[in-house]
């Protein structure tokens, strides 16, 4: 067993699984809200993975982790979440819910001066809530923040892993700053933090016409390719330009013929064809498969970086022009 193994399984032992804990009973919390969206029987359940890490290292005597968690960011994570439910008490009793396109144009540069790359708005189903978990508003504004295409193509590395969870950490903030923008304008508001959130991103944002999500069960964009963390913002502003269309469908007629994250998929935990999971829900993912491996080796992100949509720039018009040439 190597040293970081052993730095990493006491850390996770020690501190994280009470920490862990009152953090999802915070989030769980939601759910108990006056008025509160509910998740539906069709509605996923979450997959923990930091109680699946913990299971991991206490059952497996052949896991071996080549990482350090950057502990600072991880910190930080956990004091957003946090904040993101403690900070619905501050809603305004009597919100505002319509708004103006001014207002509109004024949060997206609030949002674009925190970090936020792409920003739409669009009405939550919800069946994309998490079992046990809570919203306040089905009035979402999706957000996405690019993670850096230098650091995604040094995967797996640690860091790559730092860079992530930086990522993350950059996202809630910006998250919560959103919701407290909000709220000092008069509306109510409700953070979602890209780490652990209350719904399934990526079909939320593929609803707002964010992008499309590919084979690897990632939300593939125009602008970034997969290289994007996904967060949300519930809001009580009911007269948003709610997107409910979707320019990227091709995406799925490209993945059919394009397959690299399947072939450099180290686990192989990618298949061809989509399977059903316990929930209902379809993925071309082997979720088993897929957290072992990113669980040892610096939360992997391979599928990322193999991604054609991930060179950004033309790529996207490239490989759109490649599918709807004319047979």
């Amino acid at each position: 067993m190597g040293i970081r193994h052993k730095i990493t399984a006491n850390f996770v032992k020690i501190f994280g699984k009470p920490r862990i804990e009152k953090l999802i009973a915070k989030q769980r919390s939601t759910s108990e809200i006056g008025g509160v969206l509910l998740p539906t029987s069709n509605s996923p359940i979450r997959f923990e993975i930091p109680f699946e890490m913990l299971n991991l290292i206490q059952t497996r005597d052949d896991i071996e982790m080549r990482h350090m968690f950057p502990v600072r960011r991880l910190l930080s994570v956990i004091k957003n979440i946090h904040l993101s439910v403690d900070s619905i008490s501050e809603n305004p009793i009597n919100a505002s819910t319509q708004t103006s396109p001014e207002f509109q144009e004024k949060l997206r540069k609030f949002a674009k001066f925190h970090g936020v790359n792409l920003l739409e708005f669009v009405k939550l189903p919800q069946d994309l809530i998490f079992q046990n978990m809570g919203v306040l508003f089905d009035n979402a504004i999706v957000l996405a923040m690019e993670m850096s295409k230098e650091k995604i193509d040094k995967a797996a590395s640690q860091e790559t892993m730092n860079m992530v969870f930086g990522t993350y950490d950059d996202l809630g903030k910006a998250a919560n700053r959103i919701a407290e923008f909000l709220r000092e304008h008069g509306y109510a508001a409700q953070a979602d933090h890209p780490l652990g959130g209350l719904v399934l991103f990526p079909p939320l944002a593929q609803k707002a016409g964010i992008g499309w999500i590919g084979k690897h069960g990632l939300l593939i964009t125009p602008e970034f390719g997969p290289r994007v963390r996904l967060a949300a913002v519930y809001t009580s502003i009911e007269n948003l330009p709610f997107v409910d269309s979707n320019d990227h469908e091709w995406i799925d007629e490209y993945c059919k013929t394009c397959g690299v994250c399947i072939k450099e998929c180290p686990p192989q935990a990618i298949l061809e064809e989509s399977v059903v999971h316990e929930t209902g829900r379809q993925s071309n993912i082997k979720q088993r498969e897929c957290f072992e491996y990113f669980a040892q080796y610096y939360g992997c992100s391979i599928c990322v970086k193999v991604c054609p949509f991930s060179n950004a720039g033309d790529t996207y018009e490239r490989l759109k022009a490649v599918i709807e040439k004319p047979k």
